[in-house]
Order: structure tokens, then sequence, then C-alpha cells
């Protein structure tokens, strides 16, 4: 817990909070990139004997590649070898370019990864409120009990599969969130006692049953939208507690319930359950909130209720402790950034002009790009492999899409096709997409198109679809750079929302030049955004909001 605050602090963020509002929601080319589809990335077109072919798209309404400027396009179609393309496209996906490349390009790469946070997993906090009170991480934080790998003689009599029992179809990738966030919170015990949390989302409960069990042994209350998935995490603590794995001194109680910002407020409000009096019993501190990669609106609902929950008890506010960890921001409704005061009030100022006149928003379109992670794509040569796939499936994608503009079919960015599985091979592809489309298409209806629009000797009509898809790549990750400071502003926000939340002087108009820490002599929580996972376990959203 934190110690009493004297002196009012202002707000500090580790970026440019009103660059990076200019830049991702204002700038002019980053929102034609923001807006812009890979599915528009080829046209139809007439070869040079005038039969129909496909080509990357010149159309200026919706054209991909004609929204670099001309001088970038020009330095990249002079890149003909694949090992030095290779070797660029990676070069690009780290944020950076070869020396001989447009100055203008390295700036812009510069800025998307100077207004990005860093994303190393680490216990030292990116940022801290009161900013005074930014700790030192705690060297000799305990590490979670050493896995049992036999089985006891009872076990073995029983046919208890221990190894079913312990991951309970856990992945490797969740193993790894579950082990760091209950590290965290173990680190939040060594603060102040606790004894109750609520999980927010838990799904089939993997974090639940860690908190539940040894050594933290919390009382833990895992609500989901879902009976489905109630369903199937009380069939894991089943064989958990056949292999003698339940909690002991802790508990586990599975609820379906709403999961929008009144419905977790309301089980806040009721755990941990009240004693009833007399004899009074002593205060229980309140309960943990924790979200573990909550999907689309539910993190917004759940800082929501948080901070209600705690709002008209100062005595209960200095006791708040949550960990949030935000999941697929293009799910969440585009209305509910801002959320904080701080970013709302905030004009998006450029250097040349004036303030914007409206406030900062956020549309559809830039929430799409926050799962975007370039700096993830080359960790390892699984990961490159998987990025090759998805990207040459977008290629595929938009190929279709200009197969079906040639047959008239639809309109540009109207056009519907189902989901399609990865595919090795164009002609793979364009069957099941063929299938997929709205209605289903046969042959007559959407004939193939050959691609190029030279009808030279054979093979050429390949080379030209490589450079297509090398064009096609580089326009993606420069786009998709674009992510992770949408995703950091989108943090931000929230960090901010939970500070003017938990400490009230921020929201009742101090935020302009900074703010206030709240009342002198007020105590409050402190407030940090920590790099919770590795990324290089796949586990790319990793900054956990805290409240501790």
């Amino acid at each position: 817990m934190v110690s009493t605050t004297t002196t009012p602090e202002p707000l500090q963020f580790p970026l440019d909070v009103p660059e990076l509002v200019r830049f991702t929601l204002h700038d002019p080319f980053t929102q034609s990139l923001a807006t812009s589809s890979a599915n528009t990335f080829f046209q139809s077109a007439t070869s040079s004997s005038g039969t129909p072919c496909i080509r990357v798209r010149r159309d200026h309404d919706w054209s991909c590649w004609d929204l670099l400027p001309r001088d970038w396009r020009e330095y990249f179609e002079a890149v003909v070898d694949a090992q030095e393309r290779d070797a660029v496209l990676r070069q690009l996906s780290e944020g950076h370019c070869p020396d001989d490349a447009p100055a203008t390009l390295a700036s812009y790469l510069a800025s998307c990864r100077s207004l990005s946070l860093p994303r190393t997993c680490s216990d030292d906090p990116v940022v801290t409120y009161p900013p005074s009170l930014a700790r030192t991480p705690r060297p000799s934080r305990a590490q979670p009990q050493v896995k049992r790998t036999k089985r006891t003689e009872e076990e073995r009599l029983a046919k208890i599969n221990l190894k079913n029992a312990l991951q309970a179809g856990k992945s490797p990738k969740k193993e790894h969130e579950v082990e760091q966030f209950s590290l965290l919170v173990q680190d939040l015990l060594a603060d102040a006692p606790l004894s109750h949390c609520v999980d927010v989302g838990s799904g089939r409960a993997h974090l639940s049953r860690a908190l539940a069990c040894p050594p933290l042994d919390l009382h833990v209350l895992a609500i989901d939208w879902s009976d489905s998935q109630k369903t199937g995490a009380e069939r894991l603590d089943t064989i958990r507690s056949a292999a003698q794995l339940a909690p002991g001194a802790g508990s586990l109680t599975h609820e379906v319930s709403s999961l929008d910002a009144p419905g977790i407020e309301a089980v806040l409000a009721r755990w941990p359950p009240r004693s009833a009096p007399p004899p009074p019993a002593p205060e229980t501190p309140p309960a943990l909130l924790v979200a573990l990669h909550a999907c689309g609106d539910l993190t917004p609902d759940a800082l929501r209720a948080f901070v209600r929950s705690h709002e008209a008890d100062p005595a209960r506010r200095s006791g708040a402790r949550a960990i949030f960890v935000g999941c697929c921001y293009n799910m969440q409704t585009p209305a509910l950034f801002p959320l904080s005061a701080h970013v709302r009030d905030l004009p998006a100022l450029s250097r040349s002009t004036s303030p914007s006149p409206s406030p900062p928003s956020m549309s559809r379109a830039h929430l799409r790009l926050t799962p975007q992670a370039p700096p993830t794509w080359h960790l390892s040569a699984a990961s490159t492999t998987a990025w090759r796939a998805s990207t040459r499936k977008l290629a595929f994608r938009a190929r279709f899409e200009a197969e079906l503009e040639c047959a008239g079919i639809g309109s540009n960015g109207e056009r519907r096709v189902g989901r399609v599985a990865e595919c090795a091979s164009w002609g793979e592809y364009r069957a099941r997409a063929l299938r997929k489309a709205e209605g289903g298409l046969g042959e007559e209806e959407c004939p193939e198109v050959r691609f190029g629009e030279d009808e030279g000797e054979e093979g050429e009509g390949e080379a030209e679809w490589d450079t297509a898809v090398f064009y096609l790549r580089v326009f993606w990750t420069l786009r998709s750079w674009l992510g992770p400071p949408t995703e950091s502003l989108c943090v931000l926000d929230r960090f901010a929302y939970l500070v003017e939340g938990l400490y009230p002087a921020l929201a009742a108009g101090d935020h302009d030049d900074g703010g206030a820490g709240g009342a002198a002599g007020e105590a409050g929580p402190r407030v940090e955004v920590v790099n919770l996972f590795d990324q290089a376990t796949g586990s790319l959203r990793n900054l956990a909001l805290v409240v501790r």
C-alpha cells in the first residue's frame, strides 16, 4: 500500500501524448494508411493484347500502393533481388530501413517507434502514478511452486493422468501468462493482505485456478458470460480435484454473469461476502479485480466498474487493487475512446497549425490496427514462416477481390468473402474462396483472370506476382507500424482514466496543466503500466494496468 501523499503531483507520461494523438488520429498521411484496405491492393485491368488481367491497383480512390510517397515507391520498386527484398522487409518490421532509403521513410518509422511504449517483459513499470512512488522491483520475489511430475501411489492406482490434470488444456502461451500473472499477484500480497479476488471474463478459469491454489490461496469468484465456459471450467476443476490439485486454504467459485460495467460493479459490491452482524467482523480488504486479455469492451467496462465501486468511499479507494490486461481492441466500441478527461480535453496539436477544434476520437479503422505488432514478426524461424503465410493469404484475398471486380460482382469495399483457411497455393485459395463467397460462385460467374499485364514468355506472370506480393508486404508492414502507437494511446488513456478515478482532483479540472494527485494528506494507491508477458511466447498483448 502507498504512503500518504503530501504534495499533489502532475500526471506524467513516458510519451509525448499530444504528438501521439496528432500522429495516430489526425496526420493526413497516417489517416490515409489507417483507412485503407489491403483487400483492394490489386485491380482488374487490360493486358497488352486486350485481354483481362490483374495488376497492382493504380485507381486513386481505392489504391494502396499509390498512397505511399513517390520516392518511397521508386525506392522499393528498384529492389529486385529476392534475398535483398527479404532483408528490406525484415528491417522494416524492426522499424528501420536501409541507409540509402528516403529520409522521410526513416522519419516515419522513427515516429512510429518513438511514439510506442516499450514492450520488453520486465518488473520495472513503464509509467507510474504518483511518479514519485516509482518503485524498484523486488529481486527476491518468490517463484511458483515446483510442479509435480510424478503421481502418488493413489493416483497411479486410480489411473489419474497427472500431466492432463496439471496442464488442463493450457497451451505453453497460457502457462506463461498464468505464471507471470500469479507472480505479480504474489508481489501485490507483499504490499498488504489480500484474501478475495474477482476474475472477469474467466473463460476456462486457468488463471482463477492458479490464484485459488497455493501459494496464493485466494478466494476467487470467476465470472464469465458463457454457461458453456463455466461448465468447461468446472469439468477441469473435477480433473484437478481427482489429482489432489484442488484449492486448499483458498476457494474457487464459478458464476455466469453480465459482463457490462453495471454487472461487474454489482459483483464487486458483494465479493467478498459481507459478514452478518453481530458481532462485527474485522474489515475485509476489497477484492482484487483481475481481467486477463479481456476482449473488446470488457476491459473498458471492467475499468469503469472498478472506478465506480471505489469512488464513493475514500477509505475503500486507498485499498483498491486490480490488474487489467486488455485484448482485441479491434472489437471495442469506438465511442469508448477516450475514457480519460486528460485525453478527451487534449487538443491534437500540430507543429504548424492551431489546435484541432474537435476532441480526439478513434474509428473502427484505427482500432483494427492495434493487433499488429511488426517487431514480433521475425522473433523466430516459426514466426517468420507464420508471417509469410499470413501475408501470402492477404495477397490471395486481394487477388480474388480483383477477380470479383473483373466479373462485375459487388463493389469495392463491400464484397463479402467468408473466412478461408490458410492455403499453400493460389489455386487452392481460389477454389475455397469461390465456395465461401456470399451465395457461392462458379467458374461461369467468376472466371479466373491471369496475373500481370505483359503476356511474354511462360513464367513471367509468376515473376510479376512475386514482385506484387513484395509490394503488398511492404505496404502492409508500413501500415501495420501504426498499430503499436495506436495501442499505446489506448493504454495511456486507460491509465489516465484509472488515475483520475482514484485521485479525483485530476478529473476536477486540473488535468490540463498536469493535474494534482489528490488533496494534501490523502492516501491513494499506486497505478502502473507494466510489460507483464514475454511477447516471444505469442502473448502480444502484454501491457498490464496495475493498481496496487
